[in-house]
């Protein structure tokens, strides 16, 4: 248990680190894929003499009608200037007379503006193309895209633009325009319109006066819309909580209730954004004010969906740790580990993908530019791969578990972290040694935390002068020792090996039960002692190495009868 709380604290302190990373990693991988990719003529080439014609680069639109989303913020830009003349030049007049459209055009354009206010809005920025061609996949024709709704006889209609050619260009390129028959339709629908809740409720000191090309009143309903939102949705989330709980118990304390409560906030502020998308409809907040805001609104609430899933998988992980550390499953520590920093990443990687949408960038540029710069970056990526694949081979293997005592890549310590790149051991002098996952993965490792029981394997040296009736005694009460001693692994042996230079050599072969090699010291101690006591107790002693010198006859003087000892 001690190790599994170790290991949460260094977990959440990594959390921290793994995030800030997977942002910096993120954001850097997101300048590379936007970086424009040119081609260029080989050396000795001339790029002229092709023989296909360079197709003609069309010009940029002053308007910036050239996609479906550039012609959105063209339209909103000259409605919150109340320029309706220039608003004009964003709709399809092609039905009326020429003589007419410098009348009807703008008052087209104020009809739209007031549909928009009070009976519909802008679709969501993400369905809003950034493309020339437009939006593929949907059940429109492919020069037809919706970029806004409006609610007519209970039902909600989206309101079209199309792809025409620009008559006012040079070359032949296409524009987008707001077709004929969304022009017709919210012409019909305006003609019989009330006044807003906003604008009724607007004090009339502030109904002539406009911040940003929006009535002041409806500022102050943004305001008022956002704080009712809060409220709302915090009541909506504890009301929820408090009724699955009341028909789920585990809901009711423990790890489940922490979750939730855990959840709350996050969920909280998703439920808040739509709510106050709901309310300024509702009360008729100005289109304007609600296309400004609606990227802003939107990236909130990705970032709480992002938010939610990752206080979720911090959660599970949690749960997941402490399920394993109380049925003893330590193994499945690093896959919950590996898991979840997998699953963090692809919430970071998810969230940036949708918040580069809701910002306007243009994500088919920047897959199509993967083609070309994904060799380039595998290349440099390479070794990091080469470790993360290390790693997923050492999690599905389990040569290694956290908090194991091991010998790995020659270094012998306790496993504390085995990450997606690395894995960390503590070795015996308390140093920090991290081996690449890669590497790890390809070396010899050998894992001391297996051991089901310990080799007590010694070489005991009697001196020469042990009888036989000795060594009889010394064997047999060694392995009565041994197999009477329940800490000693069945059959045990213990036998008279050899004749060595200075010593009558014994070996013992025996395993020792223990739960760990702490444990396993302290019985070898036992042994030990005890082996010393029938080698006392039977009047032999253990020999030191020693060596016999004969000089010949004559050799030597001072040699007692012609032979001297000497010891070694």
């Amino acid at each position: 248990m001690t190790l599994m709380n170790g290991e949460r604290i260094a977990t959440k302190r990594r959390g921290v680190l793994v995030w800030l990373a997977a942002m910096v990693n993120a954001l850097l991988l997101a300048v590379m894929l936007a970086t424009p990719v040119t081609a260029q003529s080989l050396p000795g080439t001339d790029a002229s003499a092709d023989d296909a014609p360079a197709a003609e680069e069309v010009p940029p639109d002053p308007l910036g009608r050239r996609t479906p989303r550039g012609m959105v913020d063209g339209l909103i830009g000259a409605l919150a200037a109340e320029d309706y003349e220039k608003a004009a030049r964003f709709l399809d007049l092609s039905g009326i007379a020429p003589a007419l459209r410098d009348s009807r055009g703008p008052a087209l354009a104020l009809a739209l503006e007031t549909a928009l206010d009070r009976l519909g809005g802008i679709l969501p920025t993400y369905r809003l193309s950034t493309d020339p061609e437009g939006q593929t996949g949907d059940a429109l024709p492919p020069d037809q895209d919706a970029f806004a709704f409006v609610k007519t006889d209970d039902t909600m209609t989206e309101l079209l633009a199309h792809r025409v050619p620009d008559d006012g260009a040079e070359t032949d390129g296409m524009i987008w325009l707001v077709a004929p028959d969304t022009l017709e339709l919210v012409a019909g629908v305006t003609r019989n319109l009330s006044a807003t809740l906003v604008d009724r409720w607007t004090p009339e000191g502030l109904q002539g006066l406009r911040l940003f090309g929006v009535p002041a009143g409806h500022w102050i309903g943004i305001l008022v819309a956002a704080a009712a939102a809060i409220v709302l949705a915090r009541l909506l989330t504890l009301a929820g909580l408090w009724l699955l709980a009341r028909f789920w118990r585990p809901l009711r304390h423990g790890h489940a209730r922490r979750v939730a409560r855990a959840l709350l906030v996050p969920l909280g502020l998703f439920v808040a954004c739509w709510i106050f998308n709901g309310l300024m409809l509702a009360i008729g907040i100005s289109v304007v004010a609600r296309a400004v805001l609606a990227p802003g609104v939107e990236i909130v609430a990705y970032l709480s969906l992002a938010w939610l899933a990752w206080r979720g998988v911090n959660a599970a992980a949690v749960i997941s740790l402490d399920a394993m550390s109380r049925r003893g499953r330590l193994g499945g520590v690093s896959v919950v580990t590996l898991a979840k920093r997998a699953a963090l990443l692809l919430i970071v990687v998810i969230a940036a993908i949708a918040i580069a949408g809701s910002l306007g960038l243009n994500l088919t540029g920047w897959l199509a530019a993967l083609g070309i710069g994904g060799l380039a970056f595998a290349l440099g990526a390479q070794k990091t791969i080469e470790q993360f694949v290390g790693s997923v081979s050492i999690i599905a293997d389990q040569p290694i578990r956290i908090g194991d005592f091991c010998s790995a890549g020659g270094v012998v310590g306790t496993v504390e972290d085995i990450g997606m790149r690395s894995t960390r051991i503590r070795t015996l002098a308390r140093t920090t040694v991290t081996i690449p996952n890669g590497n790890l993965s390809q070396s010899q490792i050998e894992n001391f935390a297996t051991r089901d029981r310990f080799l007590f394997n010694p070489l005991l040296m009697l001196v020469l002068d042990t009888s036989p009736g000795q060594m009889r005694t010394i064997l047999a009460n060694m392995r009565r020792m041994l197999e009477d001693d329940p800490r000693v692994f069945e059959g045990p042996r213990v036998s008279f090996k050899e004749y060595g230079d200075s010593s009558l050599n014994v070996e013992i072969f025996a395993y020792v039960l223990a739960a760990d090699y702490g444990a396993s010291m302290a019985v070898v101690e036992d042994l030990n002692l005890a082996i010393m006591d029938i080698v006392h107790d039977a009047g032999s002693r253990f020999a030191v190495p020693s060596r016999l010198i004969y000089a010949p006859p004559g050799s030597g003087d001072d040699a007692p009868d012609n032979m001297a000892r000497a010891a070694e």
